[in-house]
């Protein structure tokens, strides 16, 4: 796609939305006018300029995606749904370490879909996120990468267990190392429960996210910021696509992971 192509889409809701709503099928200029709900003096001037560029044929009243409109709008749309990640949270994504993200996910990443990102307020500094809790406990299974220590983790795991969810857990050496030496019976019992698995992750010199946590009702992700530090700001996700991107992220730690258990 060239510049002026680039320039001609982008720069111009009114054009965006009209080739978007054209990938549906043709309509005529009526139907448009409505669902786009713009006046009639102010689309047909885009409308010509998208014809100009042999984007979009008009046949009596109908207007339709011409053979090259239409392999622009199907290229342009993952290109949209992208940009719109990135532009809805700006600062947070500006300052966010994406290289523990692997290649063939963030070129994924607009399947976060309609997220939001969390953080404690300032009288919850130290505690976890109410709603990250909440919607973990009511789930079914929880797949949870953690390379952060948080002393309400051991709980929050140990409930989850107990409540039979399954809790499948990847720690970096350092969090495995602070679960079994401080909290030593809360570590014991959870690799002593039926449904929950516990990896460590083996693989060494390797960047990761601060936290990943799938589950089937919620994805919540945790990135390190700039500074290196995890300023507890959670992106979250009930989309399932969203979802399913979780466990694939899950799935790739997994992968450089070694299972722990009971001798």
């Amino acid at each position: 796609m060239n510049p002026g192509l680039l320039d001609l889409i982008l720069f111009s809701e009114k054009r965006k939305d009209f080739l978007l709503l054209l990938k549906e099928g043709p309509k005529d200029i009526e139907e448009i006018l409505e669902k786009l709900q713009v006046p009639r003096t102010a689309l047909l001037p885009q409308v010509k300029k998208l014809k100009e560029e042999d984007l979009v044929i008009r046949e009596e009243r109908m207007y339709r995606l011409s053979t090259i409109g239409e392999i622009v709008v199907e290229k342009m749309q993952p290109l949209l749904d992208t940009l719109s990640v990135f532009e809805t949270n700006e600062e947070f994504w500006a300052d966010r370490k994406l290289a523990p993200i692997p290649p063939h996910l963030i070129k994924r990443i607009s399947e976060l879909g309609d997220y939001r990102v969390i953080e404690p307020g300032l009288s919850h500094t130290f505690d976890l996120n109410e709603e990250f809790v909440k919607n973990l406990s009511s789930s079914s299974y929880v797949h949870m990468f953690c390379s952060y220590f948080h002393p309400h983790f051991p709980t929050l795991f140990l409930n989850l267990a107990r409540k039979g969810i399954e809790v499948s857990l990847i720690l970096s050496e350092a969090v495995y190392l602070r679960l079994v030496e401080d909290f030593k019976e809360e570590g014991k019992e959870l690799l002593s429960t039926e449904n929950s698995s516990l990896y460590i992750l083996e693989k060494k010199g390797v960047k990761t996210p601060a936290l990943v946590a799938a589950a089937n009702k919620v994805i919540s992700l945790g990135l390190f910021n700039e500074s290196g530090r995890f300023d507890r700001q959670y992106v979250i996700s009930f989309e399932p696509r969203a979802i399913k991107w979780g466990e694939e992220l899950f799935e790739y730690y997994r992968d450089m992971s070694r299972e722990i258990t009971i001798k």
